[in-house]
Order: C-alpha cells, then structure tokens, then sequence
C-alpha cells in the first residue's frame, strides 16, 4: 500500500501510530534557496534546525524499535562570505539529541554537478544512518553485497560478494532524464541508491516513510520492493507527478540493479 499526503510533515507525523514505521528515508530541505514552490528554501538557521529537529523527534516515535533513518544533508555555502555550512554536522547534532545511534555517515558521491571558480568542486554529500537500538537494527548485507574488485580469485569462489563501504558513487538525476520523465522537482535522488538503503534496512511487507517526499523516489522505489510507503509533500504542484511516476515508472525490480560497481 501507497499512502500519500499534502501537508506539512511536522503535522502530519503526529497521526503515524507509534512504533509502527520501519525505515525513515528522506532528503529535508537544504536551505539554500532552491525553487520549491510553496516552502521558502531560505530561513534563518535556527528556524531550520527546528525543524529538522521537529520532524526528529517524530521520527524516533514512529520507528519500530529496529528501525533506522538515513538522513541525505550536504555541506552548503552560507551567509554573506559563502562559507561553507557543514548541514550533515548539525544533523548529527539533532540526531544524537533525539536519541538516535549513528551506524554510519554514507559518502554519496556524484559527477553532474557545476563547477566552481573560488573554490574546490562539491561532489558528494552525506546520508546519516542513525538507529534506535545500537545492538538491534535491521541490516541485511547479503541483500546489497556488490562485486568482488579481484575477479579471477578462487578463494572467492562460492562467495556471494562483499560489503559495500561507505562511499557510494551514484549519478545525480540530470536535467536531461527530468526532461524525460516530466519532472520539474530541482532535486531527485538516484531510484539505484534509495533501492539499495530500502533492500538493506527493511523487509518485504514492512513501511518505510519519507516526510519531505519531492518527487516521490522514495515511494517508487519501496512500491518495487513490496514494501508499504508513506509519503509526505508540502506543494500540491508536486502530487500529479509523484502519482504519475508510481504508475509509470512501475518497472520489473531488475530495473533498481545498480548501474555501477563500487571502486
């Protein structure tokens, strides 16, 4: 089942039964003045923090006691110099605040993306993997083990693959495939990359959640897993196309294979 609301997710949170999520994927906004329609992408940080710290606090409610959340956030450029604002380190912060373990922070890494002039080239940002219980959490490794760097060697033989580290490479989501799709969201994470936290961290017939919902690649991708979703999205511009891809982009599950080996 696919559940999608309209709203603000601080609201909507608060009528999710406890303990009855097992995974919370989401990407919150960045704060750096991205054309999202309805939400202004630009507020003071202290009414950002509260937020993300709001919707954590909810968060934590909703899991199962083995649940986890991955928390996408980047560093930023910020204030009137454009220093660089670590977003994932404030995260971390409002995470450990709420309770939560962090299992790992993910490197996401990335090529399509500007270059630029007065600094070096941003290409990657991070996934925060915190968890209620640091002895009891869902982690199935043989569901996302990827291949062996060494092919011809027969101590490997039998082996079913090793386990992936934490430096993801996965395409950002061009405009040329926006273009494609119909999607007009500015930002929408690789379907391969979110498949593979859902195979890894939940089970078939489980609920995973996504309170900033976007473009809905979090509910795509739990549709073609067998999972439950629920998705949440303050702009109503965005509902015709989430909708749109769940039911065309509903491709047989060899389509979630990721597309590159990890180095």
């Amino acid at each position: 089942m696919i559940e999608f609301k309209i709203g603000d997710c601080r609201q909507l949170l608060k009528d999710v039964p406890d303990a009855s999520v097992q995974l919370v994927i989401t990407s919150p906004p960045y704060n750096i003045g991205k054309p999202y329609g309805k939400y202004k992408d630009k507020i003071p940080l202290n009414e950002w923090e509260a937020l993300i710290d709001e919707v954590t606090q909810q968060v934590y409610r909703i899991l199962t006691p083995n649940g986890s959340f991955f928390l996408n956030l980047s560093p930023v450029p910020f204030g009137e110099g454009k220093e660089i604002l670590p977003l994932p380190f404030l995260g971390y912060q409002i995470m450990k605040q709420n309770q939560f373990y962090l299992r790992n922070m993910i490197t996401w890494t990335f090529n399509n993306m500007q270059n630029c002039v007065n600094r070096l080239s941003g290409r990657y940002e991070n996934i925060l993997w915190g968890v209620k219980d640091i002895n009891n959490y869902v982690f199935h490794l043989d569901e996302v083990r990827v291949p062996f760097l060494t092919k011809n060697d027969k101590r490997l033989v039998g082996k079913q693959g090793r386990n992936p580290t934490d430096v993801w490479y996965f395409d950002r989501v061009n405009n040329m495939t926006k273009k494609k799709l119909n999607l007009s969201h500015p930002t929408i994470y690789p379907l391969p990359m979110i498949s593979r936290i859902i195979k890894m961290s939940s089970d078939v017939g489980d609920t995973v959640l996504d309170p900033f919902a976007g473009s809905g690649t979090t509910l795509l991708a739990a549709k073609l897993l067998d999972r439950n979703a629920i998705g949440f999205e303050l702009d109503e511009q965005y509902r015709h196309e989430i909708q749109q891809r769940l039911r065309e982009e509903a491709k047989p599950k060899e389509a979630l294979k990721e597309e590159t080996e990890e180095k």
